[in-house]
């Protein structure tokens, strides 16, 4: 079928909380939308549950494909957008769209905008919520540089979800997700910012990112990560260059976070590296010119600048230390941690 509207979810082992997904795209006030899901080589019952569902709505597109990770199973879906298709969002599939979210999202394209950004809570296992918005606004170019950072620093601009994306951007431009297990969100997102000539700020909370039990707030280690995080890091100094932004402290903040990540990331269960290696490690982060230079002057407060303190003491076992305490928080005082990861 074909719709103004394409939303686009990947989805592996998702059985326990995709029906609860999809139905929040299926049941939005706005109707002129399909929901393509990448069944990305599950195990379990998902390919079978949405087979069923697509029965019951045709708007249900579900695709399965061997297991390539998200960014491929996404790329696989924006080969599929039919040429009716003038806007694109993405969800994940355990989380919801509250049932407004698409029509506020539309207006606002229909309005001008190029990207919609879209307000968001996380919930928490424990039943607390913690929500991310900024006021409403529509920017153009000349206004975007000064509200970069901003919105940054806000969590606005890091996920592929909570976004409405003009489909004809993405069609000429061929934007298409990296083959990375982190961060490809984030360039996804950069390439469609680098060339919207209007961004709209919807001040509602119209995203829910769901947290579930035993899930970690510690990402997994991906050994590619440190060069990801450089990358996005230059990525956004460009992009700043380009808009003539003058205070760059909280892009610095935002790359010395990505950093810390990289290092509590040394204490995830899924690291194999050893203390030796560990440490070899740490001390490739910490006496990287990158990071000794942009780690510096973030303005985010203590416990940021007591962390870019020991990384740039360039000791390795006192980096390490350090951040198997941050790691023992987010294990430990999960609402902590994310008080603190997410702060603005």
């Amino acid at each position: 079928m074909s719709a103004s509207l394409t939303l686009i979810m990947a989805a592996w082992n998702a059985e326990k909380y995709i029906e609860r997904s999809v139905k929040s795209v299926l049941n939005q006030t706005y109707r002129d939308l399909e929901l393509i899901v990448v069944n990305d080589g599950s195990t379990d019952g998902t390919a079978a549950l949405l087979s069923r569902m697509a029965a019951a709505d045709p708007r249900l597109c579900p695709i399965t494909t061997a297991n390539g990770g998200p960014g491929r199973a996404r790329n696989l879906a924006l080969e599929r957008l039919s040429p009716e298709t003038k806007y694109l969002m993405f969800i994940d599939a355990d989380d919801e769209l509250l049932p407004d979210a698409a029509e506020k999202a539309v207006a606002a394209a229909e309005a001008g905008a190029d990207l919609v950004l879209l307000g968001f809570s996380i919930l928490a296992v424990g039943g607390s919520r913690r929500d991310y918005c900024e006021p409403g606004q529509t920017l153009d170019r000349s206004a975007l540089g000064g509200a970069l950072g901003r919105l940054y620093k806000a969590n606005l601009l890091n996920q592929i979800w909570a976004k409405l994306f003009r489909a004809d951007v993405i069609r000429e431009q061929k934007i298409r997700f990296p083959d990375y297990r982190w961060g490809e969100d984030r360039f996804f997102v950069f390439a469609c910012l680098e060339r919207a000539q209007r961004v709209t700020v919807l001040p509602d909370c119209l995203y829910r990112y769901i947290m579930h039990e035993g899930e970690s707030l510690i990402s997994k280690y991906y050994d590619k990560k440190f060069a990801v995080c450089l990358e996005i890091d230059r990525r956004m100094e460009a992009m700043c260059r380009e808009l003539g932004v003058t205070d760059e402290s909280d892009f610095r903040y935002m790359f010395a976070k990505s950093v810390f990540s990289c290092l509590t990331t040394l204490f995830a269960p899924s690291c194999p590296l050893t203390a030796a290696e560990k440490k070899t490690a740490a001390r490739e982060i910490a006496e990287n010119e990158r990071v000794r230079r942009r780690c510096r002057d973030t303005g985010a407060g203590l416990p940021t600048e007591s962390l870019c303190a020991v990384l740039l003491s360039g000791k390795p076992g006192l980096i390490l230390a350090a951040f198997r305490t941050v790691a023992w928080v987010g294990q430990t005082a999960p609402d902590l941690f994310t008080k603190l990861k997410h702060r603005k």
